[in-house]
């Protein structure tokens, strides 16, 4: 019989009870991915997508990041790939320090240590299209207002195409 005072014997499957039993390999991964996705994958997608917020609208209209080269030694920071039009490469370059400055102070940690720039047309930025706006029927007496509006007018066309503009404007939701 054991003695109640005396300590059991540690037995190898009690450290795992310890450190909290096993653990599937998911989190295991993702202890080891979460930190190399956050410096590397993710950094590249928001550089890109946060441009011109990072740069400014004079030197987003001509540059684009196209590339983030990693060094073989981790820790350090990456090298960006901007392709910038001819008329901006000269400016970009004495302002590569800035920009460096200001792409590290949004991530907060140093994502670029320097820039490399490519001489070459930059895609033009779609912009993200208006919403659109719903039009409904007007009421009968939106209709008889907007006639009454439009009754001094003497032109077919200029009358037609004030009321096509009167009935987008009442109309829209």
């Amino acid at each position: 019989m054991a003695d109640p005072e005396k300590p059991a014997a540690k037995r190898p499957h009690d450290a795992a009870k310890r450190i909290g039993g096993p653990r599937g390999l998911n989190v295991a991964l993702a202890r080891l991915t979460n930190p190399l996705v956050k410096r590397r994958g993710a950094a590249f997608g928001d550089i890109l997508a946060r441009w011109p917020e990072i740069v400014g609208p004079l030197l987003s209209a001509d540059t684009q990041p196209e590339k983030l080269h990693y060094g073989a030694k981790d820790g350090h920071g990456a090298t960006l790939e901007v392709a910038v039009t001819g008329a901006q490469a000269l400016e970009l370059q004495h302002l590569a320090p800035l920009v460096v400055e200001r792409i590290n102070s949004y991530f907060g940690y140093r994502v670029v240590a320097g820039l490399k720039l490519k001489q070459m047309p930059v895609r033009p930025r779609v912009a993200p299209a208006p919403p659109m706006r719903h039009s409904r029927r007007l009421s009968p007496d939106e209709a008889k207002r907007l006639g009454e509006m439009l009754s001094d007018v003497d032109d077919k066309n200029l009358r037609q195409a004030l009321e096509t503009l009167g009935r987008s404007l009442l109309g829209s939701v």
